[in-house]
């Protein structure tokens, strides 16, 4: 089936960046709890069964090379939904591997369940990620969403093998993965797990305008325009689909671009101001103030966040560097 131009618009707009951050090691019988996480969380099956659940939603079951997309803000665990079920908290115990992964165990270290987890979404990142639209968690079957098992195959062998390159070589498979999974979604007929949010095509005409082009004068009106919707109904859509109004979607979108450019160029304020649709420095500096607690200024100074902090010392460390972790990746 032909990919839909409206997808490959977003995905060219878009850019899909998971950060590979830890290998997670559970027992059968076990359950590994993860905490509130400020950015999308993702976990590929390298091996095993089990269920995933997030937030007040019922478990979700998942197969061996399913990959499980969890909403940011929302705490989950993985693995034995029993209810007499042993609970292993990721940053319980913990070693760190390779390069920059770290590896998180429930249980006495046997991998009946073998995870490979990648944060999505940082804050400087590209303008919005499909997956920060996600209201729920999925857990998606490898071959039904047409990732390769040549993909797993070699991410099984990377995290067995664990050295150096292997988080950039994660990342890199997981990215492949991950954008497979998008264009397979989005051209099944069945358009009923990752892909729910952007389902109805008008809304994904109106999203995709304010990705590609943020600094336009997009209002509620154009917006209905292009989604071919009265202005009453359009908005109603939107705010349901989306949990916040379009002015407000378009500002976000605007200041995640603005935040990007701060981080990779030399542009004056003024300028990235001016590119993002703000009509000068002053209103654009309040509007980002108050989204990302400093001014641009700043904000440009301000050290690269980054979801993993390694530490120099030896292994004895290891708790420390995860409490860092689970620091850094959650929402406070």
């Amino acid at each position: 089936m032909p990919i839909d131009p409206t997808l490959n618009r977003l995905l060219t707009a878009l850019e899909v960046a998971p950060h590979a951050f830890s290998v997670c090691r559970i027992q059968s019988g076990w359950r590994m709890s993860f905490p509130v996480f400020k950015a999308v969380t993702v976990h590929f099956v390298l091996r095993g069964s089990g269920h995933v659940q997030a937030g007040e939603r019922a478990p979700v079951p998942f197969a061996p090379s399913s990959v499980l997309v969890v909403p940011a803000l929302q705490p989950h665990w993985v693995g034995d939904a029993d209810v007499t079920a042993a609970t292993g908290a990721a940053a319980d115990k913990c070693e760190l591997i390779g390069d920059g992964l770290v590896e998180f165990t429930a249980g006495n270290g046997a991998d009946d369940t073998l995870l490979l987890c990648a944060a999505l979404s940082a804050p400087d990142q590209a303008a919005l990620g499909l997956f920060d639209l996600m209201r729920w968690p999925v857990a998606d079957d490898r071959a039904a969403s047409g990732v390769p098992a040549a993909i797993i195959d070699a991410m099984r062998h990377e995290v067995t093998n664990a050295g150096l390159g292997t988080q950039a070589m994660c990342q890199a498979l997981m990215k492949q993965a991950l954008i497979t999974l998008l264009r397979r979604h989005w051209s099944q007929a069945d358009r009923s797990s990752v892909l729910d949010a952007l389902h109805h095509p008008r809304l994904a005409r109106a999203i995709a305008a304010i990705i590609e082009q943020p600094g336009a004068n997009h209002s509620v009106g154009s917006l209905a325009d292009l989604a071919g919707m009265s202005r009453a109904s359009f908005s109603d859509h939107f705010s349901r689909t989306f949990g916040q109004g379009p002015i407000d979607f378009v500002q976000k979108a605007r200041l995640r671009v603005a935040a990007r450019l701060l981080r990779v160029t030399d542009l004056p304020i003024k300028a990235i101001a001016q590119s993002v649709g703000y009509g000068g420095s002053r209103p654009f500096s309040r509007a980002f103030e108050a989204t990302y607690a400093m001014l641009p200024s700043a904000y440009r100074l301000a050290p690269l966040p980054s979801p993993i902090h390694p530490d120099d010392a030896d292994q004895s460390s290891a708790s420390h560097r995860s409490s860092r972790l689970t620091a850094s990746l959650s929402n406070p």
